[in-house]
């Protein structure tokens, strides 16, 4: 089987519903269930890995929110991150990490535009 490709709007997309995943789960993010979300090296995007570290970085979810008001992002618009529920993005997390995996062995690569 060949390598597959991923075009960059669609890793980043699945990536942000990931982490909006993550940031609805905050408590557990931060607590003994961390090891069920993605590392920080399964973001391939750099706007992704920015809101992983703010959501990483914070104390609590609303820390979180307001560290990620405050980023810059080129193609996010933060407020509409923040104003979607992640709820239903439970199976997000699993797939960036898979798909991280993927990426570090070679058997995807992601398109640059």
């Amino acid at each position: 089987m060949g390598r597959r490709s991923l075009k960059r709007v669609d890793c980043l997309r699945h990536e942000l519903k990931a982490l909006r995943f993550m940031l609805e789960q905050a408590e557990s993010f931060r607590g003994a269930a961390r090891a069920d979300f993605p590392a920080r090296h399964d973001f391939q995007c750099e706007e992704s890995q920015a809101i992983y570290d703010a959501i990483a970085g914070a104390q609590s979810a609303e820390d979180a929110r307001r560290a990620l008001l405050d980023l810059s992002l080129d193609g996010v618009d933060v407020e509409s991150f923040l104003n979607l529920s992640g709820s239903h993005y439970h199976a997000y997390p699993a797939l960036v990490r898979e798909r991280g995996e993927a990426i570090r062995q070679g058997k995807i690569k992601v398109e640059a535009a």
